[in-house]
């Protein structure tokens, strides 16, 4: 089970994770609030058109959403000890 010291530690200044992977780690434990969360599900739900359109205003969250579903962000998240 992951813990708020587990979040704490990969969100922290000290994490090793780029802004994009933090957004993600955000993303998957509902720590975005109303705006972040609604850009989640609209970058969820674009084509690719769409996602290089959504990347011109929010570049992290386009890229960290990419490595996550197209990379190995999740592998390297539960490496790093989360549950995701």
């Amino acid at each position: 089970m992951t813990t708020s010291a587990d979040l704490g530690r990969v969100l922290g200044d000290a994490s090793p994770l780029i802004p994009a992977e933090k957004w993600v780690v955000k993303w998957q434990f509902r720590l975005l609030g109303d705006f972040g969360t609604a850009l989640a599900e609209a970058i969820t739900r674009a084509d690719d058109n769409n996602l290089e359109r959504i990347a011109k205003g929010f570049p992290d969250e386009v890229a960290g959403f990419l490595d996550w579903s197209r990379g190995l962000l999740g592998h390297r998240l539960r490496a790093m000890g989360l549950e995701v």
